[in-house]
Formats: C-alpha cells, sequence, structure tokens
C-alpha cells in the first residue's frame, strides 16, 4: 500500500534522512519542532529527545527545507526498550521482539504536506525494513485525525486509550506491517 504512494506523490522539497548520532545544533532544532508542533503537555524536554534521538536500537529520522533547516523529525525505538515508560498508560501493550515503535513525528506547521509526510513514512518503513523490524507500532492522536488518516491508509487500529499519558484525550494504538522481501 505504501509503495503505491510513491507513485501518486511528486516529490517534495524536503531532504530525508536518517541521523545516526544527532549534534546539540541538530537537537535544538528539533526541539524547536516538538515546541511548534505540540501543545506543552505533550512536548519533550531536550533530555528526552536526546535519550530517544541516542538509541541506536531505533531509526531517527529528520527532513530539512531547501535551506537546510530541520522542519520534521521522525524519533522510534524498539517496542521492547519503549514498554517500561508505557505499560502504565497502556496496559494491554505487550514488549513484542520485531517491533519498531514510533514515539514521536513532528512537523512544523508551515511544512505539513503529504508529501513530506509520505517520504517520512517511506523512509521510516525502508529502514525499518533494512533493521529485520516486522511492524511499526504508535499511539497516535485520534484529536487531530492522525489515527484516522493512516487507518484509511492501511494502519490497523488495535485499541483506544481515553486518556493517553494524562494528555486528557484519545490515542490510538496503531500497527503497520513492515514487509520483509
Amino acid at each position: 500500500m505504501w509503495e503505491r504512494l510513491k507513485q501518486q506523490e511528486k516529490e517534495p522539497e524536503y531532504k530525508v534522512e536518517v541521523i545516526r548520532k544527532p549534534t546539540e545544533d541538530t537537537l535544538r532544532a528539533i526541539l524547536e519542532v516538538e515546541e511548534a508542533s505540540f501543545p506543552q503537555q505533550m512536548q519533550s524536554d531536550i533530555e528526552d529527545l536526546k535519550e530517544t534521538l541516542e538509541n541506536r536500537k531505533g531509526i531517527q529520522i529528520i527532513a530539512r527545507n531547501e535551506k537546510g533547516e530541520i522542519v520534521s523529525y521522525l524519533s522510534s525505538k524498539p517496542l521492547r526498550d519503549a514498554w517500561e515508560e508505557l505499560k502504565d498508560y497502556d496496559p494491554e501493550l505487550k514488549p513484542e521482539k520485531g517491533v519498531l515503535y514510533i514515539e514521536s513525528i513532528a512537523t512544523k506547521p508551515e511544512a505539513r504536506e503529504l508529501g513530506l509526510f509520505f517520504n517520512l513514512i517511506r523512509k521510516i518503513i525502508e529502514e525499518a525494513k533494512k533493521k529485520g523490524y516486522k511492524k511499526l507500532a504508535f499511539h497516535a492522536r485520534v484529536g487531530n485525525n492522525l489515527s484516522d488518516f493512516l487507518q484509511k491508509r492501511g494502519a490497523r487500529k488495535l485499541r483506544t486509550i481515553e486518556n493517553w499519558h494524562n494528555f486528557s484525550e484519545p490515542f490510538d494504538y496503531l500497527e503497520i506491517e513492515v514487509e520483509n522481501e
């Protein structure tokens, strides 16, 4: 399904890349994206971002605009690594092997467009395949329609958590199968 998106979307003017070891400048730029993207109670601080982005078992992706500025990022780590901090918010969550958990997808409002979003998702699927992951999993916001948007494109909803992370809004737990070729 995600492969079809390659043909449907024109090439965006953003450069999507995997980062291995974020610099301080990269961390600050990602923090700016975080602050522009989420309500304050949902924002990670610099230390949380650093911990996630330096996890070598996960896949961290950024997108730069034509000026080279970071306008979007996606952070992830193995579900087994995320499980300990998430289990109290989602008691049905299991520390499954072979599942990459997407912790955050954030894009500055002025850069929000389908082409960029699809390229982030394609890149995470491509990299997840390389690392042998079988599925992507994440808790997606319901209120901003992200969950519905992803479900219409093949993500599978397993459940809704009415008050995810005490954010006073529901999130859906979704999975996307990663076909290994």
